[in-house]
């Protein structure tokens, strides 16, 4: 009698276990499909002709906004691979320190793009200046509308945050010995400098420091934001090669000394509201 009670309960439970193992096999090949429409950064270095190029994702390198890509380090990466004749594949960055190890390791040709500073030098070769920019502090007004922060002294003894390796760190660090006192840098691993922005206008954190293009587009977003203190002079931004690649960067150069002079590239820099690198900076070298 028990029995014949357990059976259907048996049979139900083996249709479920089949329906289940049906979903599992359906999800896994979802994956699969998945991973081969989106491959992973550590399938980089590819073979032939083809440049692998980090890009750093943000507002002004490279952006996808309603199904559009676009972005400054995009556009002009895109307008190299046609001048050298070479397809360019593209690998989004978002944490500065893995893609400068991917750099180092050969697995992206270019990282697009960085300030030119001395530590940068050391470990890589830098093409002319892209653009130019300069690192300003980002933070909210208080309550009354008066700002916490309006020169550097102003943040002795408090914490100012920056990506991973940004180049930041350097001058900030430079900051502290310049007043005299200690500004706590917290370097935010695997976030970018829009989303720190992004922390800052929901109240999470006090202060960023990020590239003044990048805080005049979040500013578009997040009103209020305040972005009126300079914490660098400007800056070269440039792309950076292995040490190695002396021939790529070459040819790099060779074609920014052109292209920096065409039509194209001041509508550009005007679309994008960046700063023309201009004469000036052959100074970097």
């Amino acid at each position: 009698m028990g029995y014949k009670m357990m059976k259907p309960r048996y049979g139900r439970m083996a249709i479920y276990i089949l329906l289940l193992g049906g979903v599992a096999l359906l999800m896994g090949g979802l994956r699969s499909c998945r991973q081969k429409a989106l491959p992973a950064l550590e399938q980089g270095g590819s073979q032939g002709d083809t440049i692998d190029a980090g890009i750093i994702y943000g507002p002004l390198s490279y952006y996808l906004y309603d199904d559009t890509l676009g972005g400054i380090n995009y556009d002009m990466l895109r307008q190299m691979g046609r001048a050298l004749d070479r397809p360019v594949r593209f690998w989004p960055v978002v944490n500065i320190e893995e893609g400068l190890q991917r750099l180092a390791q050969g697995r992206f040709a270019i990282l697009a793009s960085l300030p030119s500073d001395r530590q940068l030098k050391k470990h890589f070769i830098p093409t002319h200046s892209i653009y130019l920019d300069r690192l300003v502090l980002v933070q909210l007004p208080q309550a009354d509308g008066t700002l916490r922060a309006t020169s550097a002294l102003h943040l002795a003894g408090d914490t100012v945050h920056i990506p991973e390796s940004s180049p930041a760190a350097e001058r900030l660090l430079n900051l502290s010995q310049e007043i005299g006192e200690h500004v706590e840098v917290k370097e935010e691993k695997g976030l970018s400098e829009e989303y720190l922005c992004i922390k800052v206008a929901k109240g999470e954190i006090r202060y960023a420091v990020v590239g003044e293009k990048t805080a005049l587009a979040m500013q578009e977003r997040y009103p209020q934001l305040n972005i009126d203190n300079p914490m660098s002079f400007t800056q070269f931004q440039v792309w950076v090669l292995n040490r190695r690649d002396t021939t790529l960067r070459h040819d790099i150069d060779t074609w920014l000394d052109s292209y920096e002079g065409s039509e194209g590239y001041r509508k550009m820099l005007e679309r994008y509201g960046a700063f023309g690198a201009g004469a000036s900076r052959k100074s970097q070298e």
